[in-house]
């Protein structure tokens, strides 16, 4: 079987989230599936081993048990940047070190699964680009694309650029109103330009949510009570800036949100504690009343506290929300089903077989 290249034009298109559910999946039809991640752009430290943040997670998930230099050969660091950019000779080795670590992952396996990095741009400099890895592995290419009002400009832009190499593409976080649309105009418009759809995704909260402990530390905040709960998962954010009663009535609009509000309005924080809430996100670096600060911990409600003021605290929060990599265990189910649901894996795997 030749291996299977998950790339995207973006980050967050849910590449990461393809390759474990499509590989569990092919795991419980009796397959013994290899997992790589040719190049790495999440550098991180294991064992003395540099490698991707990203690539360890989904090998420990996948319960794999090959080496960490194989499953990610190449991670593109500073170092090799610069080295890349004065050097054009500096990189002449990596593609053969991405085929040689192959030929391992391969092994005794049935199919192998490849994760690209952010963008098929990455690496192109390098030589070690999308393109460049499929047409080295032999491998073919399903493109990850987030939808998109120009979605089927991107899919055909994407099979003219791979060539040969394209196998297909799947559609994500597809929002519930524009469904119709993808069913009755666009997927049929794609299979007549004989471009295999590998199935599209709905948008879903508990896949774009975040936990409260990565969402502090994205912040920079710091947790100061009910630690235990900061792996709850946050699907949504609300402001608070206005008087307690009207407060009240508005955090009751949402749950398993994160409430933002300023580290001295005790009483936008106590009605917040009184609605569905998985932390409060205290700004200006302002330390709780204790009685609101007992009540949290009573509620199992963490409170963290940032040192931007309000607005900023918000734009960051916005941009945290839905753009997150996978780093809940809770989440796992959630990934199997959905592409149990929405992905044609018996169709992936004819790919592979081609």
């Amino acid at each position: 079987m030749v291996p299977l290249y998950f790339i995207s034009n973006q980050p967050f298109s849910g590449k990461s989230s393809m390759c474990v559910g499509v590989s569990k999946i092919l795991a419980e039809k009796g397959l013994k599936v290899g997992y790589m991640k040719p190049v790495g752009t999440l550098p991180t430290r294991v064992g003395g081993i540099t490698t991707d943040e990203d690539a360890q997670y989904i090998s420990n998930i996948l319960e794999s048990k090959d080496q960490l230099e194989d499953i990610c050969p190449i991670v593109v660091t500073q170092h090799y940047t610069r080295e890349g950019l004065k050097d054009d000779n500096f990189s002449i080795s990596f593609i053969d070190k991405i085929e040689k670590s192959y030929k391992n992952i391969n092994k005794g396996k049935d199919i192998v699964i490849l994760e690209g990095a952010k963008s098929v741009e990455d690496g192109y400099f390098l030589g070690i680009s999308s393109l460049k890895i499929c047409e080295k592995l032999g491998a073919k290419a399903i493109m990850v694309l987030r939808y998109d009002a120009d979605i089927v400009d991107l899919i055909l832009h994407s099979r003219d650029i791979l060539g040969d190499c394209f196998g297909g593409a799947i559609i994500n976080w597809v929002p519930r109103s524009q469904q119709e649309y993808v069913e009755e105009l666009i997927l049929p418009y794609l299979k007549k330009k004989k471009i295999n759809i590998y199935g599209y995704v709905i948008s879903d909260k508990i896949l774009s949510s975040v936990s409260v402990r990565e969402m502090a530390d994205l912040l920079g905040g710091r947790i100061i009570c009910a630690e235990d709960k900061a792996d709850e998962l946050v699907e949504t954010f609300m402001v608070g800036a206005m008087g307690q009663e009207q407060a009240l009535k508005f955090f009751r609009r949402k749950a398993n949100k994160a409430v933002i509000t300023g580290g001295d309005r005790a009483d936008v924080q106590l009605a917040a504690l009184e609605t569905p809430t998985k932390c409060l996100i205290l700004t200006g670096n302002f330390q709780p009343s204790s009685i609101v600060l007992g009540r949290a911990e009573e509620l199992g409600v963490p409170m963290v506290l940032v040192n931007y003021d309000t607005l900023t605290a918000v734009e960051k929060v916005g941009d945290i929300i839905g753009q997150v990599r996978f780093h809940e265990v809770k989440k796992i189910d959630k990934i199997i089903e959905v592409v149990r649901e929405y992905i044609d894996t018996d169709g992936i795997l004819e790919l592979s077989k081609k």
